[in-house]
């Protein structure tokens, strides 16, 4: 399973919402079409980037705020708690989020085990404080996500991996992929199946909320993936993995599932290499932020001039955006970034804007 390691740098938060000791509350739920274009009796296969944008439907969990948690390390303790079962066969299946505000508001880590009372993460987030508020939620898996059997109209089956329409998700420490597909005709047990060898159960894979997807959709008629769960509400922490020396590929899901988050209201360029993304005075100099349009085969590039010639500010490959600050980042499409320079940060992603 893809870790995701988040370096904590201590920074302003952005206002999240405080929970009290409760184990159930209302969040706003809605719905997301992904279009997923076929090849129309062409090319091979057509790609995708695809965001989940939403969670599934309500926490599993919900707690501290008025009741004190403590940390050891990377397990959390809530005394009041009654908390079920958060992994699958010895496999994270949850995440915890934290929702105080603080360097640590808005991580979402897998959780790794857990008894009644406590929940160990794959990230240590004692900086919380004993007063932290928290939620735990379930993660999307490929059965729950494309269905068990997924449609034909979502994702096509067949006897491999080359047959089958593919999922894949990025690794951008390793810079490598792994792939899910679904088995519905050959040799051998049917079902979910994973290019990893050491998922032993690929359809109950937690993909975790912050990766973007790639759907390769092999069939030659146009289909979608409709997605329905719960809107996150709060700022969401995205690690943006770099490694200072070469150029790192980042495929990050967009927890705001409306075209309302902006590239200059983003904080993806915040001016310090160390907290956001490198300007530079070109394209070829700057980190890439890369939108694709599956319709049309294409990406547009986006970057943010800090030197050189002309006005400075957030640019595009586009001629046709005439201010990119004010482009709308898609809700449906993941958001593909090469970190050309620089090593690892940590993404604020602002909170949504729910229309009362």
């Amino acid at each position: 399973m893809k870790t995701h390691t988040y370096s904590l740098l201590a920074a302003a938060a952005a206002c999240g919402m405080a929970l009290g000791a409760e184990t159930a509350y209302t969040t706003p739920v809605g719905y997301m079409t992904i279009p997923l274009p076929g090849t129309g009796g062409g090319t091979p296969q057509k790609l995708q980037l695809a965001n989940q944008g939403l969670l599934p439907s309500g926490p599993a969990y919900a707690g501290g705020g008025t009741v004190a948690v403590t940390f050891s390390g990377n397990t959390m303790t809530d005394t009041s708690a009654a908390f079920g079962t958060f992994t699958n066969a010895g496999s994270s299946s949850h995440v915890l989020e934290i929702t105080t505000a603080g360097s640590v508001q808005g991580v979402l880590s897998y959780i790794t085990a857990n008894t009644a009372t406590s929940i160990t993460t794959a990230d240590n987030l004692s900086s919380a404080g004993t007063s932290a508020s928290y939620r735990v939620w379930k993660c999307y898996t490929p059965a729950s996500l494309f269905g068990d059997p997924p449609a034909a109209s979502t994702l096509g089956g067949g006897s491999s991996e080359s047959t089958a329409d593919n999922v894949q998700i990025l690794d951008p420490t390793t810079n490598t992929y792994t792939s899910f597909y679904y088995q519905n005709s050959g040799k051998g047990t049917l079902g979910w199946k994973s290019s990893d060898s050491g998922i032993l159960t690929p359809g109950s894979y937690a993909i975790h909320p912050n990766d973007g997807m790639v759907i390769l959709r092999k069939q030659s008629a146009d289909g979608s993936l409709v997605i329905s769960g719960s809107v996150k509400a709060g700022p969401t922490k995205a690690v943006v993995e770099g490694n200072g020396t070469s150029t790192v590929l980042n495929i990050l899901a967009n927890q705001i599932p409306v075209n309302q988050l902006t590239l200059g209201a983003s904080g993806l360029y915040t001016g310090n290499v160390a907290t956001g993304l490198k300007g530079g005075a070109s394209e070829s100099t700057a980190d890439n932020l890369l939108i694709f349009d599956a319709a049309a085969n294409s990406y547009t590039t986006f970057f943010y001039q800090d030197s050189g010639k002309g006005t400075l500010g957030w640019k595009s490959s586009d001629s046709g955006i005439l201010d990119p600050a004010n482009y709308a980042l898609p809700s449906t499409g993941a958001l593909l970034i090469q970190r050309k320079a620089g090593s690892s940060f940590n993404w604020t992603i602002p909170s949504v804007n729910i229309a009362q």
